[in-house]
This record gives C-alpha cells, sequence and structure tokens, in this order.
C-alpha cells in the first residue's frame, strides 16, 4: 500500500515536467511545419528564423524554470528525509536503551543462577553429610562426628550465602 501511494506521489511529481517537454515539442514541430510551408525559399526561411531569437530565450527560460523546480523538490525532500533521519535517531536511542536494561535484567538473572546452584549443592551437600551422620551413628562414632562437622560448616556456609543475598 505504502509502495503505491509513493508511485502516484512520484507520479504526480513528473506530470507538470512530461507537460512541459509534450507542450515544447509539439510547439516546435508546429512551427517547423508552418516555416516550411509558408516560406519555401532557404534563405527567407533562414531570415525568418533570426527574427525568432525571442523563442530561444523562452526556451531558456522555461529550463531554468525547470531547473528551479527541481531544486525546490530536492529541498523538499532533504527536508522531510532530515525529519526521518530524526526519527530514527530516536528509535534507534529507544532501542539501545532497551537493550541495555535487557543486559542488566540478564546479568542480574545469571548471578540469581549462580546462587540458586550454589545453594542447591550445598543443600545436596548438608543432605548427604546428614543421611552419612545417621549411618555412622552406631557404628563409628567419629566418623559420624566428622560428618556432622562437615554437615554443619555447609550449613554456615548456606547461612552466610542468605545473609549475602539479604545485603543486595
Amino acid at each position: 500500500m505504502k509502495e503505491d501511494n509513493q508511485k502516484i506521489e512520484k507520479d504526480d511529481k513528473l506530470r507538470p515536467l512530461i507537460f512541459a517537454f509534450i507542450l515544447i515539442a509539439l510547439v516546435w514541430s508546429v512551427s517547423y511545419l508552418i516555416v516550411r510551408h509558408y516560406i519555401p525559399l532557404e534563405s527567407d526561411r533562414g531570415t525568418f528564423g533570426d527574427t525568432f531569437g525571442a523563442i530561444n530565450s523562452l526556451f531558456s527560460g522555461l529550463a531554468l524554470a525547470g531547473i528551479i523546480y527541481t531544486i525546490l523538490l530536492q529541498r523538499k525532500e532533504l527536508s522531510l528525509q532530515r525529519l526521518e533521519l530524526i526519527e530514527t535517531r530516536r528509535e534507534l536511542k529507544r532501542s539501545a536503551d532497551a537493550q541495555e536494561k535487557s543486559e542488566k535484567a540478564l546479568t542480574d538473572q545469571i548471578k540469581s543462577m549462580k546462587t540458586t546452584a550454589k545453594l542447591n549443592a550445598l543443600n545436596s551437600l548438608v543432605d548427604n553429610f546428614g543421611k552419612e551422620e545417621d549411618a555412622f551413628r552406631k557404628i563409628d562414632i567419629s566418623k559420624s562426628n566428622a560428618a556432622k562437622r562437615k554437615k554443619e560448616m555447609f550449613l554456615t556456609e548456606i547461612e552466610n550465602t542468605l545473609k549475602t543475598l539479604e545485603k543486595q
């Protein structure tokens, strides 16, 4: 849809220029036929042609008008392009800001996942040494006490990790 509108808009811009070219070609063709029909001698045609120096000025003026028209079109297009550039910069700024927020959220999520993994590992160790403590309690009290110390050491580490999280 947008491409169709742009094509129609371009056609509208070219329409006056095409009309001017057709009009010029038509006037030139008609004048050639009239001169050839009414003035049969070559020498008389040359003299007659010299009297039309003003038409050269007319065509020069039309050329100048075409150049001015083109400059005005370019000026309008440049102003639209500047507006589009400003809008693009705004959009890029918004995109960069959103990307920075996303990066920060991802970094926070990674830290959280590392902490969760550490707590899960410590919890598994505590469970393991708790089972070891229970298993060795009746068989070998020294191994049971060693497992109990390791369990308490990992429990302390879990508490320290949780305190560190609360400070953040």
